[in-house]
């Protein structure tokens, strides 16, 4: 297959799985989990319109990107049903890193339990 040869819009369901994975880990590891959620939940409705102009605009970049990326990208967004399953999987990992830093946090306490600092940590800075 040549860079430039144009792949069908919709993803198989197992292909479509592996990029909302990847694409809602990345997006979560970056922080931006809450302000993504409420962007795609506005603009859901329009998924398929956003679709076709994100081909038609992005076209000329697609093969610039390795692995169809790009096609990948723009075809989660053709179905609205995958930017559901994005939105929920996004909730999902946030849940989950929320739960990791709760046991963290009782794990310090448990250690720690009078709440004092460390004079090793005093004088650190954090930049």
């Amino acid at each position: 297959m040549s860079p430039w040869d144009i792949p069908d819009l919709d993803l198989p369901p197992e292909k479509a799985d592996e990029v909302i994975e990847k694409v809602a880990r990345s997006i979560v590891n970056s922080g931006l989990g809450t302000p993504v959620i409420m962007t795609l939940d506005m603009v859901k409705p329009m998924g398929p319109y956003l679709s076709a102009s994100g081909f038609i605009l992005g076209y000329p970049f697609f093969p610039l990107i390795p692995g169809n990326w790009g096609f990948n990208l723009v075809s989660l967004f053709h179905d609205i049903q995958n930017v559901e399953k994005l939105i929920r999987r996004i909730e999902s990992l946030m849940k989950e890193e929320d739960e990791a830093r709760k046991l963290e946090k009782e794990k310090r306490k448990k250690e720690n339990p009078e709440g004092k600092k460390s004079r090793r940590n005093l004088f650190k800075i954090n930049f």
